[in-house]
């Protein structure tokens, strides 16, 4: 857990579920790969092959902001709660303090035998995380927003 000072004085607490960094640099990776193969279509004059990183920018876009992905921050102040998914989302966001918040546990694997758990504020969820200093995480962001609406 991270700490950082607003600009109204308040304290605001910002939670790493999953390291930004690399979601970040997977999906940089990923948009650098189809773009050189766009520009390299676009040199070489070759229609197909645009058409087709044209169709493979389509698909990073839509995958990095589709539910496979959830929110890898998450910032809770009494103004609000921010979550960020990566440099690519366009569904960073900023929600009302008052939204709900909810654990919720997920069976993982083919036998179903496996936990993995998520936070899900409002209508966002958050990367899935397993036991221990995850879960934990999970509702220490949970008590921070229930403790962030009490000071309103």
């Amino acid at each position: 857990m991270l700490r950082a000072s607003s600009s109204r004085g308040m304290d605001t607490q910002t939670f790493v579920i999953k390291a930004l960094v690399v979601q970040n640099s997977i999906m940089l990776i990923a948009l650098g790969l189809v773009l050189s193969f766009l520009f390299y279509s676009l040199i070489k004059k070759k229609p197909k092959h645009l058409l087709a990183s044209l169709v493979w920018l389509g698909i990073v876009l839509w995958f990095f902001n589709s539910s496979f992905f959830g929110f890898s921050t998450v910032s809770v102040n009494p103004e609000g709660i921010d979550v960020n998914y990566g440099i690519l989302s366009f569904k960073n966001d900023r929600l009302s303090i008052r939204s709900p918040w909810e654990i919720e546990t997920l069976p993982l694997g083919l036998r179903k035998m496996k936990r993995v758990y998520l936070i899900r504020i409002g209508d966002r969820e958050s990367m899935k995380v397993r036991r221990g200093e995850g879960l934990e995480l999970l509702k220490g962001i949970g008590a921070t927003i229930d403790e962030s609406r009490d000071l309103l």
